[in-house]
């Protein structure tokens, strides 16, 4: 085989050690990029569901915050509800990272402190929700507050978690551009390796071929040729330090080269063929030319052991093995030595600062770089690539990191500069998770808005969306729709109670939801108790039992004041009935004595009348009758005047009564017009509420509490509407009935001025009587001649008496009705009278409902006796 061949063997193999190596990269460089994906793959998921947790933790400690806050019960159940969810879904979050995120055995620990951490935040909370629920919001706040260490450490255990997986992908990225930098190192060690051998390699065979030769080859070739064809005189120009080369040999050996040629040849053809420790065979030739022979052998041999030695040593170094020594060769072959020796410094020196470069970064020293101050040529070119190399990960890491925490920190318009070749594969993911978060926020905001304007049957599009994010807006809609339905049931048995169906039907609700159970049966409950009083009520006025009451202590709140106000005005309505009812009885006890009078003076009259017929017999006897009779007549007179002034009290008193019937019925008039105008405020607090709760709406968030209270007012008003309705109802009613006592006792007063008439002229008649008594003693002297004239003023006598006594029964029948009119309203004390009812009905009605409580009533006076009843006796 010639030099040149074996130059382009060399150079063969050199190239495919670097096509070799080049592949050996192409591996390593894709090891790179699934190492670095690790953070897209592992690590931004992780980051993003611990995230997730911390966020549904903060709303879950946000809502046990306001139901500590809230005084509304209704919104204390909704709030219990959303607390439950919040829960439940914190929970999931935390079960799906255990399911699809763990990274290692520190990762998991991590999960596990989480959790047991919330489990002492569950029992915080419930502790705060219980003494919440039991209305001790002072001792809520202090618990809450006292469990703030508690809050704390859950808040640090889920960030310190967050952070372990950004470290996760920290190291991962640091990993990537290690094995990245030792690749490429490696690469470029071995190309420069391969390199420096091919140069030394053929820098050697070029510069041993020379000093071999004496000349270029071709002239060597001539010359041998020449010699070869027998022209042993060919010219053979030598340099002039020129003693041991081919040209000088073949010049010096020109005489014996025939001799030496096939020797020669059969040696050249051996090394050649690569057998590099052929020799001449020297015992052939004598002399010098044995000598020469014998040298010519030796120093073949002594440039095939250096090489030898110098390639063993250089193999070594390719593979790693820089412990590898050269012999010290001597004389102008040192300067090998010192080649090896540079070679093995150079390397190890590049090889022992990446290794230090790679430590420092591993630790987080990722400023740390070459020193290319300390190498030269391409070496510092090798030093100065990979500084370059490093710092180019290190960038697009921190424009990774800088993007990943925008977007933690709810920062969606950041940008990252694009990255080149087949690194804008970075770009593409970052975007996509970006577009996927944006996306579900926005469409979340969509339909708050639609809900916000009244459109709550507006939902998340789910299938717009994929993998968990599909998930997310699915469970989003089936919670958003639990609540819309919970709230028109409740809603639906409210409006039911509004239309006075009191027995209106609400399906049980199952855990924490049942406290609306609770509170709408609290609301049916109390409107069942009014309702039920109210209707015990009725039914007593109707049967006239006015003293009946209802029992304001068992009625909560406004509907004891309702309760309250009709009891009231009961007691306006029942104290002028009683003082009609006194003055009736007063009336009838002076009637029926003036009946008795009146019939006890007709019996008289006619034994007066059957006198007169015996007086002619014994004048004496008839004058002292007669005295007697003036006497008596002025007793009748006294008794007529003192009857005549009762009955003019007695129309008085009716009067008295029918002006305060009047007033009553002004006053409960004045009553319809103040609970219209209540009813009308009712309206406008209604309507202003209604408008409050608009803008606490458009205030989204910030008017949340403002809503809760515009609800209550709302509430508020309209059972004070409802109230106002049912009042004005019953002062209607009691308006009538006391529009119709009105009428009674005006007609009583009109009986009463007959009465009045009817005893004015009795006191006349028993006026002329007295007269005529007068006119009779004093014409005693002209008896005997006016006996005829005296009978016949008797006989008249007795029919002013009988009309007398007819007028006083009228009196009597006139007091009776009075009484009977009056006799339907039965007072507790009281008995009907015995004209009107003859059995007493029980003053307290049963109720399905209430307890009737008795008015208090005031005491009859009786009558007051005159000095002349016993007149009217003995008369």
């Amino acid at each position: 085989m010639t030099v040149a061949k074996r130059m382009y063997l060399l150079m063969a193999v050199a190239i495919l050690g670097l096509v070799s190596l080049a592949g050996l990269a192409y591996h390593q460089i894709n090891r790179v990029y699934d190492i670095t994906n690790f953070s897209n793959v592992d690590s931004m998921p992780s980051i993003a569901r611990l995230d997730e947790a911390l966020s549904e933790f903060e709303e879950l400690n946000t809502l046990v915050w306001q139901h500590m806050t809230n005084q509304d019960n209704a919104k204390k159940a909704e709030i219990e509800t959303k607390v439950a969810a919040a829960h439940v879904r914190l929970t999931d979050t935390l079960k799906k990272y255990e399911d699809n995120n763990i990274s290692d055995d520190e990762d998991k620990r991590l999960l596990q402190v989480d959790r047991l951490l919330l489990a002492d935040y569950d029992n915080l909370a419930g502790n705060v929700l219980t003494l919440s629920l039991a209305n001790k919001h002072d001792e809520a706040r202090d618990a809450l507050l006292a469990g703030e260490t508690t809050i704390s450490k859950l808040q640090k255990a889920i960030s310190d978690h967050r952070q372990h997986n950004v470290e996760l992908a920290i190291k991962s990225a640091d990993e990537a551009a290690a094995i990245k930098a030792s690749a490429t190192e490696f690469m470029i060690i071995i190309a420069i390796v391969a390199l420096v051998l091919v140069a030394v390699i053929g820098f050697m065979i070029i510069r041993t071929l020379m000093r071999q030769l004496g000349g270029e080859p071709a002239l060597a070739a001539q010359v041998a040729k020449r010699i070869a064809a027998g022209d042993l005189h060919v010219a053979i120009k030598l340099a002039n330090d020129d003693k041991t080369s081919l040209m000088y040999s073949m010049k010096q050996m020109t005489d014996t080269i025939i001799t030496l040629l096939k020797d020669l040849e059969s040696l050249a053809d051996q090394h050649e063929a690569g057998n590099m420790r052929a020799t001449i065979v020297s015992s052939r030739f004598n002399g010098e030319f044995n000598t020469l022979a014998d040298k010519i052998n030796h120093m073949v041999g002594n440039y095939a052991d250096v090489l030898n030695k110098s390639m063993s040593c250089i193999t070594a170094f390719s593979q790693g093995d820089f412990t590898k020594t050269l012999q010290t060769l001597p004389g102008d072959l040192a300067f090998i030595n010192k080649g090896v020796e540079g070679l093995r410094q150079n390397i190890q020196t590049l090889i022992s600062d990446m290794h230090y470069m790679s430590t420092q970064h591993r630790e987080g020293e990722d400023d740390v770089v070459m020193d290319i101050s300390k190498y030269s040529g391409s070496y510092a070119e090798v030093a100065a690539g990979v500084n370059s190399m490093v710092g180019d990960h290190i960038e697009e890491k921190n424009k990774i990191v800088s993007f990943v925490t925008a977007i933690g920190n709810g920062d969606f318009t950041i940008k990252v500069d694009p990255f080149p070749g087949k690194k804008a594969s970075i770009n593409k993911s970052l975007e996509k998770v970006r577009g996927n978060l944006q996306g579900l926020i926005d469409s979340i905001k969509w339909v708050s808005n639609e809900h916000e304007q009244g459109n709550i049957d507006m939902t998340l599009h789910a299938h717009l969306f994929k993998g968990d994010f599909s998930k997310v807006a699915e469970n989003v809609n089936i919670m958003v729709g639990g609540h819309i339905q919970l709230m028109e049931k409740a809603m639906a048995c409210v409006k039911a109670f509004g239309e006075g169906n009191f027995n209106a039907e609400l399906e049980q609700f199952p855990g924490k939801k049942a406290y609306i159970n609770e509170t709408v049966e609290q609301v049916r409950k109390n409107l069942k108790a009014l309702n039920d009083d109210v209707q015990m009520l009725v039914r007593a006025a109707n049967e006239g039992r006015v003293s009946v009451r209802a029992d304001a202590s068992r009625h909560p709140g406004d509907f004891r004041k309702i309760v309250d106000g009709v009891n009231e005005t009961l007691e306006m309505i029942v104290g002028p009935i009683s003082t009609v009812k006194e003055a009736a009885d007063a009336i009838n006890t002076a009637a029926k004595e003036i009946a008795q009078g009146n019939s006890d003076l007709s019996r008289r009259t006619e034994d007066q009348a059957s006198s007169l017929e015996k007086t002619a017999a014994s004048m004496e006897q008839l004058a002292s009758t007669v005295k007697q009779n003036a006497d008596n007549a002025k007793q009748a007179n006294q008794l007529a005047s003192a009857a005549s002034g009762v009955a003019v009290k007695g129309g008085e008193v009716v009067a008295d009564v029918v002006s305060t019937m009047s007033a009553i019925n002004d006053s409960a008039r004045k009553i319809e017009d103040i609970i219209s105008v209540i009813d009308g405020i009712a309206f406008q607090t209604n309507i202003l509420a209604l408008n409050a709760a608009v803008e606490a709406a458009r205030a989204g968030e910030q008017g949340r509490g403002f809503a809760v209270v515009a609800g209550e007012v709302r509430n508020l008003a309209q059972r004070s509407a409802a109230a106002a309705k049912e009042i004005k109802e019953l002062i209607n009613d009691s308006v009538s009935k006391t529009t119709e006592g009105t009428t009674l006792v005006e007609n009583a007063g009109k009986t009463m001025e007959e009465v009045v008439q009817s005893v004015k002229r009795v006191s006349d008649i028993i006026g002329e009587i007295a007269a005529a008594s007068q006119e009779q003693s004093a014409g005693i002297a002209q008896v005997n001649d006016a006996v005829i004239k005296m009978d016949d003023v008797t006989q008249q006598n007795t029919a002013l008496v009988e009309e007398a006594a007819a007028a006083a029964e009228s009196l009597m029948e006139q007091a009776n009705g009075l009484l009977n009119s009056v006799s339907v309203f039965v007072l507790d004390g009281q008995a009907a009278p015995a004209v009107a009812a003859p059995t007493r009905r029980p003053a307290i009605a049963s109720a399905p409902s209430g307890r009737p409580v008795p008015a208090p009533q005031p005491k009859l006076q009786a009558p007051a006796k005159t000095g002349t009843d016993d007149e009217w006796e003995e008369f």
